[in-house]
């Protein structure tokens, strides 16, 4: 099992490759705008001469985040899998810096919290998602979804269980082995999904 992860939601390149044992690894490039001449070159780069072939799923960073590079990574990661014939795992980027938390706070011995993550939006409103921590998984519980300041405020303070608030910026892309992790444990529960279902969560239209 050879598992790819590609993320750009946000101004950097992050991709990640693991067998779940002896291959791991992951590097992130602060391309900004340069971030689609680069990919190609930086995939063929990464996989350092393992043919494509060799390549049981694929993952992808699906948003929130900036829309030029969510829409990039996620029709690389599409057309990839459509050709190698191999699933594809679109992964929430709010999801796999909850999973970078959970991963922490799994090595102390207080109860697990929920955590809600929260990032600027456009015209003032906040993405937003909730989830549940438990020492070897991460179970949405209130999944992407744009709220205005006085909803997402609202929301936790009706909340039922304890939780953590973070706020993520537009710099994600160091969690790219985390959204590989989240969709190995997919993976291993038998999930195989196709790539024609994996699509962009933008929440708001670029453009007013």
């Amino acid at each position: 099992m050879l598992g790819l992860a590609i993320h750009t939601s946000g101004p950097e390149l992050g991709l990640a490759l693991s067998d779940g044992a002896s291959v791991s690894r992951h590097q992130v490039w602060p391309f900004g705008r340069d971030l689609a001449a680069h990919l190609h070159t930086c995939l063929m780069e990464f996989l350092e001469g393992k043919p494509w072939s060799d390549l049981t799923f694929l993952a992808v960073a699906i948003g929130p985040g900036g829309f030029t590079g969510t829409r990039i990574g996620v029709v690389a990661a599409r057309t990839l899998a459509q050709q190698l014939d191999i699933p594809l795992f679109g992964i929430s980027s709010l999801a796999a810096l909850a999973e970078s938390r959970r991963q922490d706070l799994t090595q102390s011995a207080q109860p697990l919290p929920h955590l809600a993550v929260e990032m600027p939006a456009q015209r003032g409103d906040r993405f937003g998602a909730i989830y549940q921590l438990t020492d070897d998984a991460l179970i949405a519980q209130l999944a992407d979804r744009v709220f205005t300041p006085a909803d997402w405020e609202a929301t936790l303070a009706a909340w039922p269980h304890p939780y953590q608030v973070i706020t993520a910026s537009s710099e994600l892309a160091f969690t790219v082995p985390h959204l590989l992790q989240i969709a190995q444990r997919d993976w291993a529960t038998g999930k195989r999904p196709q790539w024609s279902e994996v699509l962009p969560f933008y929440g708001q239209h670029p453009v007013d």
